[in-house]
């Protein structure tokens, strides 16, 4: 059985160089299917990423009808002792002023303005960023005296979080669709191999030859190919992408694109593998309906 299952995982291993010389572009068009997918999976999850950071709200914003210092110090009082608050900063006119600056460097002109033109405010720092505790911490502190408004960006939050579940959406069905592009690339692969050896495969009919003994070796061959160029798009992806993102994007301030984790390139290389295998085990099957009767056993 050993011995037997060596002969086929070698005429595999010869099967892959052969279909590597036969079938160069296929295999290059490949490489480039994976390599797309890395980089659309980057893409994709990164911007998933930055929209679900942008739907959740870190603070809350208390403005207040005027002022002054003291009844600002008694209302920072109230909303301190309340459930689910964490911490509450009150910002003086000055001090607003000096977080507009420090927090939009790039706003030219912002400490030419007077102070008067930055109402104080108090920012509440929740327990948590649940829609519910956020809504009931506004509720609460909207009926303190003294509160003019009371707001956490609720209606930007709701958008950004139906457009991240329809980014979401969108790299699953891109995927799906990479996935088929790879199974439409090695069935057509493997389908031209097989022509290829078309006589070869009924010579071995007529001696008898099994199903498995003309299927298995294909299977192996179309895992290696799979393999390989997995590890071919791997080095690209970490020559190209992974310098522009450290020297270009990072650099010009876009740092949402994180490289993933060695979880997602074992997980996407055993997909890929699996992939091969299934689409190589297809392009046999339909090949050895073509041909004459091969014996089941």
């Amino acid at each position: 059985m050993n011995s037997k299952l060596t002969y086929l995982f070698m005429r595999g291993v010869i099967r892959f160089f052969s279909i590597l010389r036969s079938n160069f572009l296929s295999f290059l068009t490949l490489i480039t299917v994976i390599f797309m997918y890395h980089i659309f999976w980057v893409a994709g999850t990164g911007t998933a990423g930055f929209l679900n950071h942008l739907s959740q709200a870190n603070t809350i914003r208390v403005y207040l009808s005027n002022n002054n210092d003291i009844i600002a110090e008694e209302i920072l009082s109230s909303i301190k002792i309340l459930d689910n608050v964490t911490s509450a900063k009150y910002y003086s006119q000055q001090e607003a002023k000096a977080y507009a600056v420090a927090n939009a460097p790039k706003a030219a002109g912002l400490e030419s303005f007077a102070e008067e033109f930055f109402p104080s405010f108090i920012e509440i720092y929740p327990s948590d960023t649940l829609e519910e505790t956020l809504d009931k911490i506004v509720i609460e502190v909207s009926h303190i005296k003294g509160v003019d408004e009371v707001s956490y960006g609720k209606e930007y939050m709701v958008k950004f979080k139906a457009i991240g579940r329809g980014a979401w959406l969108f790299i699953t069905a891109m995927s799906v669709l990479f996935a088929f592009s790879a199974v439409f690339v090695v069935y057509n692969t493997i389908k031209l191999s097989l022509y290829k050896y078309k006589e070869e495969i009924k010579l071995y009919s007529l001696v008898g030859a099994t199903r498995p003994f003309i299927s298995v070796p294909y299977l192996f061959g179309a895992f290696f190919l799979s393999l390989f160029a997995y590890l071919c798009s791997l080095i690209i992806f970490s020559i190209t992408f992974i310098p522009f993102n450290n020297h270009i994007l990072m650099q010009a301030g876009i740092n949402i694109y994180d490289i993933p984790n060695i979880k997602y390139f074992i997980l996407s290389c055993i997909i890929v593998c699996i992939i091969g295998v299934f689409s190589a085990k297809a392009g046999v099957v339909s090949f050895l309906k073509q041909v004459s009767s091969i014996n089941e056993d």
